[in-house]
């Protein structure tokens, strides 16, 4: 019987932990925590955005990079086999645009589930262990240390996360070990995180459901769109998120960026607006349209004949505010604030058939440890659960 060690009790760890067991595989899942799937509880604000309801082939353009090596994991345990596992077990999804959500908005009813899999397959769980590391034989991993003790190991699979809130384990601890062995671990940089700008802090608080954003670095563009927040250092929300994870990696002096208030609008559309026959100020022209507070804050106030009056190039100038707003850039959250972490295992020397290193036999790597990122809506759980089940299976039947 095959032994192996699973670092990290994440969804990528426990789905490693599933579909090794089922070849008969003695499994050991360690877990520095004194609970399982930590970070998993707090995902889409604890009620689980367990994936997307987008059919497969467009999951791909939501992967910011290196989409190519995710073909084989996504096609061996996609969305439909995920949401497979959990309905047996009687849980009901319910779809918010193209989020899936568990129709309990509970986080810990996907975790409970997953828990009792786990005794169900006879997993070995260790919590309250951290390990500290490894032993390399002739390019062949052969045994995991801890602090409480060492393993013989057929197989290792790495699960540990990246850097973002380190408090769930995602630490970083593990990068700095497998470096240690030559493993190539590219930069890092926070992703699905906040940006700061040099916008008026009287809009904290100030919502927006649907606006455009786009960075231009160099002559490359990267635009999203969607809900923004207004914060007491700059932008966050969905679009902002999505956005971030495209660019954190870039020097601010290096990009700019744009905001379209109303992308439901056109250029004329807006002109019309500006223009129409009223007696209305500029700023009651937008009600409704925009939040009052934040129209005071980027529009001047001209009343009726001040307007009727602009000359052309005052009048593209009010237009451009609203639909190419040029925002100052000062920096990104801390990559403990990311959602996630941008970079990880450099996939260069990682086998993307069977997500085994290239350099050492035996050691395998699933979910947000690799250089893999995506947008939000479900995507990185979904990499995780689908690395986490393809490596599990892949790591059982190493030879």
């Amino acid at each position: 019987m095959k032994k192996v060690i699973i670092i990290g009790a994440g969804p990528s760890g426990i789905m490693a932990a599933l579909y090794a067991s089922m070849e008969s595989s003695k499994v050991i899942l360690i877990d520095k925590n004194n609970v399982l799937g930590k970070k998993l509880l707090i995902t889409g604000g604890g009620r689980c955005n367990l994936t997307s309801n987008l059919p497969l082939d467009d999951f791909y353009s939501h992967i910011t990079g290196n989409k190519k090596f995710l073909f084989s994991a996504f096609n061996f345990f996609g969305k439909k086999e995920l949401l497979n596992l959990f309905e047996k077990e009687n849980i009901r999804f319910k779809t918010e645009g193209d989020k899936i959500y568990p129709v309990s908005d509970r986080a810990d009813d996907i975790l409970a589930v997953l828990e009792k899999l786990l005794i169900e397959h006879k997993i070995d769980i260790r919590l309250n262990e951290e390990v500290t590391n490894f032993v390399v034989e002739n390019a062949k991993l052969s045994s995991v240390k801890t602090n409480k003790t060492i393993y013989e190991a057929d197989s290792v699979i790495i699960c540990t996360g990246g850097c973002s809130y380190p408090a769930t384990g995602s630490d970083g601890k593990m990068f700095k070990i497998l470096k240690g062995f030559d493993i190539k671990v590219t930069s890092l940089y926070p992703a699905l995180v906040s940006l700061k700008t040099s916008l008026n802090k009287s809009l904290a608080g100030i919502s927006l459901n649907n606006v455009e954003l786009k960075a231009k670095y160099n002559k490359k563009e990267y635009i999203t769109k969607g809900a923004m927040l207004f914060t007491h250092t700059g932008i966050s929300g969905p679009a902002v998120l999505d956005l971030s994870s495209y660019i954190s990696s870039f020097s601010v002096d290096d990009l700019n960026l744009y905001i379209d208030f109303l992308p439901e609008m056109s250029l004329t559309e807006i002109t019309e607006l500006i223009l129409d026959k009223s007696q209305k100020n500029l700023h009651n022209r937008f009600k409704g349209y925009l939040p009052m507070e934040l129209i005071k804050t980027i529009l001047p106030d001209l009343d009726a004949i001040k307007i009727f009056n602009l000359k052309k190039s005052e009048l593209n100038n009010l237009v451009e505010i609203i639909k190419i707003y040029n925002l100052k850039l000062l920096g990104f959250g801390k990559i403990s604030e990311g959602i996630i972490t941008k970079g990880g295992i450099d996939l260069k020397g990682v086998n993307s058939s069977t997500l085994e290193s290239k350099l050492i036999k035996g050691l395998y790597f699933a979910g947000e440890v690799l250089d893999l990122d995506a947008n939000t809506g479900g995507f990185n759980l979904q990499i995780a659960f689908s690395t986490g089940a393809l490596c599990g299976y892949m790591a059982s039947q190493n030879e």
